[in-house]
């Protein structure tokens, strides 16, 4: 399970520096997982991903019977809270910690990405569907069906942060798309979008209250 929220925990930060044509509001998704054991997926119950934005600020917050996540990214840095059966951490870290981090990252290859002309409705958007093609361990191929929006930029561009290579030089935001490592699999499913202004101290998440840590004690704690 801790390996299971750390992983949660990373998707979080990946979203790092989403800047979208249209400035503010938030995207609600619903989260779905296949392949855990049964006890597991009772346990962790309905979760929902909320990904709030203003400018180049972006609150990620997670929920679920077992735990809650909130990721808070700007220019200046990172506030990640995690709460966990009345366990609660956090870890803060600078911009140059989070660039450093990020250049320990095993680098892959590109994506390859097939547009195609078929569209539907996701949220009250209208949004194209993509295969994106990935090399994954071994140099084998896996191929994802990605539903995008233009109305909003990629949030991450650059395809940074543990699973989402799948995002490098993808043409707008995912609302719907799936993957996983080894038999576990989840599914995003954007079901709510707000385009209403967003207050500032949205963004500023306090630490008061939780076990400040480092993120390689994190990554400890998760059998890494």
């Amino acid at each position: 399970m801790k390996k299971l929220v750390l992983a949660l925990s990373c998707i979080a930060i990946s979203t790092l520096t989403l800047t979208a044509q249209i400035k503010e509001g938030y995207v609600l998704y619903d989260m779905k997982f296949e392949g855990l054991p049964a006890e597991q997926a009772a346990m962790m119950g309905d979760m929902e991903t909320k990904i709030t934005f203003k400018d180049k600020k972006v609150l990620t917050e997670m929920t679920s019977m077992m735990f809650t996540n909130q990721t808070a990214v700007d220019e200046i840095g990172m506030t990640m809270l995690m709460e966990q059966m009345g366990n609660k951490i956090a870890v803060k870290q600078t911009k140059a910690e989070m660039e450093k981090e990020a250049a320990k990252a095993k680098k892959t290859a590109d994506p390859k990405i097939e547009y195609t002309n078929e569209t539907k409705m996701i949220a009250g958007y209208e949004c194209k569907k993509a295969m994106v093609t990935l090399t994954i361990k071994d140099k084998k191929e896996e191929t994802m069906e990605i539903w995008y929006s233009e109305k909003f930029e990629n949030p991450n561009n650059e395809g940074k942060g543990k699973g989402q290579g799948f995002m490098k030089g993808l043409k707008g935001m995912p609302f719907e798309y799936s993957g996983g490592q080894g038999g576990m699999k989840m599914k995003m499913i954007a079901k709510e979008v707000s385009v209403d202004p967003v207050s500032d101290s949205k963004f500023n998440l306090s630490v008061d209250g939780y076990k400040l840590m480092t993120m390689d004690e994190l990554k400890a704690m998760g059998g890494k």
